[in-house]
């Protein structure tokens, strides 16, 4: 009965440990994809106020000279929901 027990509490913590490191890469994925994208996001004044943006991007790759304004944390959620890194 203890022997069962054991192997369970040994499968269980093999289940919890590499769930644990999925995580981890699953957030260290992340951060590497947000700290790119926020060197896409550059930053202008307009009427005194500091404005962030992005420049578009079309399917191809290329600029389309139109930006996108927001706050830092949307730029980066669009630059990565849009597979711009």
């Amino acid at each position: 009965m203890s022997q069962e027990i054991c192997g369970m509490e040994k499968m269980l913590t093999g289940k919890m440990n590499r769930r644990i490191a999925a995580e981890d890469r699953y957030m260290d994925r992340i951060e590497k994809k947000e700290a790119a994208a926020e060197t896409l996001i550059g930053e202008i004044n307009k009427n005194g106020k500091t404005v962030s943006y992005i420049n578009q991007i079309d399917r191809s790759g290329r600029f389309t000279g139109k930006t996108i304004e927001g706050s830092k944390m949307e730029l980066v959620r669009y630059c990565i929901r849009n597979n711009y890194v």
